[in-house]
Formats: structure tokens, C-alpha cells, sequence
């Protein structure tokens, strides 16, 4: 993949699918006589899952250590078609299934959500 991420200024292993998410955040403000739901926009938001088939323990407590903290905030910082990009993100829930193999820990379809704040 090419793709260098960081977390905190740490280099991650690389994962086996890097998703960007684009999305509008916006705020329900009611609904008028007629039915129709009016909003306000409130900002443009991006969210970034890095997906791992396979990763060794040892690797996802580089990823952990970072994110098992009481620091509520991380800088993301990887490439895309306009150069390297830093990203304040906090973290989402981290799905993984544990499996051991030749006496060494891995874990599969680990999945690794950071929403922008």
C-alpha cells in the first residue's frame, strides 16, 4: 500500500484496507406544518477505519498503547492525492477477534474507527 499512518506521531503498522469516510454533520431542527424535516448543517466531518486481516499482538499494542489512555484526542497523519494530511480524530470501538497460532497471539478483522472531532 504505500500509505504511512500515524498515530500520535508513532508509525502503525500499515493496514490491509485504509477507508476514508466523507460525511455532513448536521443538526435536526424539527419539522415544519407540511411534515417536511428541516436541518442546519453544521460541518463538514471525516471518518477514517483502518482495517486489519491479520495483525500480531505485537502490533496492536503499538495501536493500543497509544489509544488506551485518558487522552481523549490523536493526530492521524497518513497520504492522499494532496500530500500528507493531519487529522485531530478520537477513537471509536475497536472490534477483533483473538486467535493464537505457533505460540504467537494474532488477531483478525480488526477494525480501527477515527472520527474527526
Amino acid at each position: 500500500m504505500g500509505q504511512v499512518i500515524t498515530l500520535n506521531g508513532t508509525t502503525i503498522k500499515n493496514p490491509t484496507e485504509f477507508h476514508i469516510e466523507n460525511y455532513k454533520l448536521t443538526r435536526e431542527t424539527g419539522r415544519l406544518i407540511n411534515g417536511d424535516m428541516t436541518m442546519d448543517y453544521v460541518a463538514l466531518k471525516k471518518k477514517f477505519i483502518l482495517n486489519y486481516e491479520s495483525i500480531t499482538g505485537t502490533n496492536l499494542k503499538t495501536i493500543m498503547d497509544i489509544l488506551d489512555t485518558s487522552t481523549m484526542f490523536f493526530t492521524l497523519t497518513y497520504k492522499d492525492n494532496e500530500g500528507t494530511q493531519t487529522k485531530t480524530v478520537y477513537a471509536g470501538a475497536i472490534p477483533q477477534l483473538q486467535y493464537r497460532t505457533d505460540g504467537v497471539w494474532l488477531y483478525k478483522d480488526v477494525e480501527l474507527s477515527r472520527i474527526v472531532k
